[in-house]
């Protein structure tokens, strides 16, 4: 199983750029799936999570409103709190280490896509985020780190890099940026993006991008939205170009 190799601050975040994203996914891919290299296809990101990473999964809801898509839990416990629906009211669920809960409102046929990207980010959260996140119980050097937690939640609504210069991000942020951009590499490897992109090349972009965006999201089985900003990060779309909401 490949593992990769990468710097960390004193605190265990991980000090990553983009170059070195998409080859640590490029190289998860190659281990997991080769023929996703040089055949445009969508990877089963269950199968990559529970089968290769051996991962736990498990469904839940994770809240009363749906705030939450996903959580990684990084140490057994016995205090993730989940919503119960019938007694309509917050309970503890006691969880192993390395379990992925995914929000049972993603198991609905039109959150297929949204619900593949969380499996990934969450996927994520566990090649790069172990050192931060887990701890070992003998050691009361844990408490010492505030932001630390055996788990992480993962909301709807992301963290928006634009809202912010890079030298202003949180630790958590720049981990969940981290997360972001590995699951897009995982669900869509840039090898094989380019090749859909090569294959649309008489388009005129200018006037029909929407095409480009749709075999990509087809393709790989992703949201328009994933399939646009990742063409936008391959170069093989104008950065100006948006999707025509209906």
């Amino acid at each position: 199983m490949y593992s990769p190799s990468f710097k960390v601050k004193n605190n265990g975040v991980p000090v990553l750029s983009k170059s070195e994203i998409e080859v640590i996914g490029e190289n998860y891919i190659r281990d997991f799936c080769p023929d996703a290299l040089s055949h445009p296809q969508a990877i089963n990101i269950d199968d990559f999570v529970e089968l290769y990473l051996g991962m736990k999964i498990d469904y839940q809801y994770l809240s009363s409103d749906g705030r939450y898509l996903g959580m990684t839990v990084f140490n057994d416990t016995d205090k993730v709190i989940i919503f119960d629906p019938e007694k309509r009211q917050a309970d503890y669920l006691h969880a192993d280490a390395r379990t992925v809960l995914i929000d049972n409102t993603l198991l609905e046929e039109k959150q297929k896509q949204r619900y593949r990207y969380t499996m990934g980010h969450e996927g994520s959260h566990d090649i790069f985020h172990s050192g931060y996140y887990s701890y070992d119980p003998n050691q009361l050097t844990f408490f010492d780190k505030s932001n630390a937690a055996p788990m992480v939640q993962c909301r709807q609504k992301p963290f928006n890099p634009s809202m912010k210069t890079s030298k202003q991000w949180s630790d958590v942020e720049w981990m969940e940026w981290q997360a972001n951009f590995l699951s897009s590499v995982l669900l869509m490897p840039a090898k094989t993006v380019r090749l859909v992109a090569e294959e649309k090349k008489h388009i005129n972009l200018q006037e029909r991008p929407s095409a480009m965006i749709q075999a990509v999201a087809k393709t790989f089985d992703v949201s328009q939205e994933a399939a646009m900003y990742r063409l936008k990060e391959l170069r093989c779309l104008n950065s100006g170009i948006e999707l025509i909401k209906r």
